[in-house]
């Protein structure tokens, strides 16, 4: 997820309409009971709705974001950020993880059973 993070962070930052403008409080949220979950501990940032929202970005590990790691506004949108290279990178990296996350996932419905 941490390269997913690297890939698409610069574009949140510098291609959205406003700088991570599609973050949202119900997303870090979400983030947040991840940690928690796994015994992380969190320290807002004090931004005003986004508590894990810094000047630079989310400091929120991407892998208890995977929601808005994985988002690109345009390819939510159109399907393409306009970009083949990115785009190639882009979905190719996704695939990786929804693999690995599609293993994981398995191994639990496995143990139900």
């Amino acid at each position: 997820m941490q390269r997913m993070a690297d890939l698409t962070q610069p574009i949140c930052a510098i291609k959205c309409r406003r700088p991570y403008g599609c973050c949202s409080p119900e997303y870090c949220e979400l983030a947040i009971s991840e940690m928690t979950d796994a015994g992380v501990a969190f320290e807002p940032t004090g931004h005003v709705s986004l508590p894990g929202m810094s000047a630079t970005g989310c400091v929120i590990p991407p892998h208890f974001r995977p929601l808005c790691t994985l988002h690109v506004c345009s390819i939510n949108a159109l399907g393409t950020s306009g970009d083949a290279k990115f785009d190639a990178e882009y979905f190719s990296l996704r695939e990786e993880i929804e693999d690995v996350q599609s293993k994981e996932y398995e191994k639990t419905t496995d143990a139900d059973f």
